[in-house]
């Protein structure tokens, strides 16, 4: 038991006493599991997308490829707010606060729907400039438009249903965003089969009919994720149309004094990826094609990650609510240890699996090869990449945005793209010199925010 805490915790709270370690083993399992499993068929669902579309050409996956960033720097503000989101409701969860909770969360709809509003507006008149930005060449410029515009059209559902499935992460409700997110996406993936290359009698549709099948997929989670809460009351979380809608200047003024800098750290993470990206893009067509795969196989390992970092935030927020900083502490550092041996499971597959899994992006067997040759190096980042993550959702959890946001500019926006760049153009690297970067990225990130966890300031922030 006492490896889960540190000397620290036990000065802080000399009184202390904690469940046996099986006990909170699995509380944190009855709720990372499902947001795991969530995450990570969602970006399994995603990893087919790419392959589906991978099938159409290098062109046509690095089209779809360049539009992700600049996708993220639209739902970085809904992001940003779903920190606060978790925050805020954790902690009267922990208060068995229900009437503060529900408030929280309609303003929190009001506010997201206004920002989503503005975003589908520049999305739409800047999507060419934005996509040149990015690099986007001759072969890849108009697919990308096309395909971003496209998916692009329905932010305020996306944030809708983004700032849903948070609250009910925040109260433990782990179950139900994975039943709206993996039937939203499996409804994706058969669309994609139907509509990209034209089966069972639709039309062949490219990259048109990538994006339509995304967006039917994604008002599908919405539509489920509305009926979650709509006038539940047997469930912790519940609104109806006839509730207070109004927006009350102190309850936003608390969500934005958390989220604010949670919005900051996207922003500027989301800037950062785009800077890191447009230097992959410069290194032309099939650069970005092998990246792209690359990063879809990577992902999966940060996508079952993702899951334990939502239940750190989950269980840290709700013990702090409940005056348990102990247990709080004993839940992040439990969920630690945990995201490592995750991660050891993880490079040990992707450095068996490599060439079969690039094999199922592309039929092109340069591109097979220059992927597999790089994935191993690239999978060395899971290690770094899973303990960061974790750790910056225990701070999360927390309210602890404003550490987090200062953490993730210093190393994404500025260490990332500097030495990215000069490895990859000034000392000639090419491609692996974005993944040098992000691997030094992952450490610096997982050392300033462990110091943070390890130093006991997050438990002291009131919300």
């Amino acid at each position: 038991m006492n490896i889960l805490l540190s000397q620290k915790i036990k000065n802080y709270k000399p009184n202390w006493q904690l469940p046996q370690p099986s006990k909170i083993l699995n509380n944190i399992l009855k709720i990372s599991v499902p947001a795991a499993l969530e995450v990570f068929l969602i970006g399994l669902i995603g990893m087919f997308d790419t392959m589906m579309v991978g099938r159409l050409g290098d062109a046509a996956i690095a089209s779809v490829a360049l539009t992700q960033q600049p996708l993220f720097i639209t739902l970085s503000a809904g992001i940003g707010l779903n920190a606060g989101v978790i925050a805020i409701i954790a902690r009267k969860r922990g208060q068995q606060d229900q009437e503060g909770a529900n408030n929280y969360l309609r303003q929190s709809l009001m506010i997201g729907v206004m920002i989503a509003i503005v975003m589908t507006i520049l999305a739409f008149f800047l999507a060419k400039p934005f996509l040149l930005l990015a690099g986007a060449k001759d072969d890849t410029i108009d697919n990308s438009v096309l395909y971003f515009r496209i998916v692009s059209s329905i932010l305020i559902l996306n944030y809708i249903r983004l700032i849903i499935t948070s609250a009910l992460r925040a109260c433990g409700n782990t179950k139900t965003t994975l039943a709206t997110n993996v039937t939203a996406n499996i409804i994706n993936v058969f669309l994609n089969y139907c509509l990209i290359n034209g089966n069972l009698g639709f039309p062949a549709l490219g990259i048109k009919g990538a994006a339509i099948a995304t967006i039917i997929g994604n008002l599908v989670a919405f539509v489920i994720s509305i009926f979650a809460i709509y006038n539940r009351r047997n469930q912790f979380l519940s609104v109806k149309l006839t509730d207070n809608w109004r927006l009350d200047k102190e309850s936003c003024g608390q969500i934005f004094r958390i989220s604010s800098s949670a919005f900051v750290e996207q922003l500027g993470m989301r800037v950062g990826f785009f800077i890191s990206a447009k230097i992959v893009n410069s290194l032309g067509t099939e650069a970005v094609a092998v990246n792209a795969i690359i990063q879809s196989i990577i992902s999966l390992s940060f996508n079952i990650t993702d899951g334990f970092a939502i239940g750190a935030s989950s269980l840290v927020g709700k013990s702090l609510g409940e005056k348990r900083e102990e247990l709080a502490f004993a839940y992040g550092r439990m969920t630690q240890i945990l995201s490592f041996f995750i991660g050891l499971f993880m490079f040990t597959f992707v450095i068996i699996a490599r060439t079969w899994l690039a094999s199922l992006f592309s039929k092109e067997f340069t591109t097979i090869q220059a992927a597999s040759d790089m994935m191993l190096f690239a999978a060395f980042i899971i290690f770094p990449q899973s303990l960061q993550w974790v750790t910056t959702g225990i701070l999360r959890g927390a309210g602890d945005t404003r550490y987090t946001a200062r953490s993730s500019l210093i190393s994404v926006m500025v260490i990332r793209p500097v030495l990215s760049y000069t490895i990859c153009y000034l000392l000639g690297f090419g491609l692996i010199g974005s993944w040098i970067g992000m691997f030094i990225d992952q450490i610096i990130r997982f050392l300033l925010n462990n110091a943070r966890f390890t130093n006991l300031k997050w438990i002291r922030i009131k919300i």
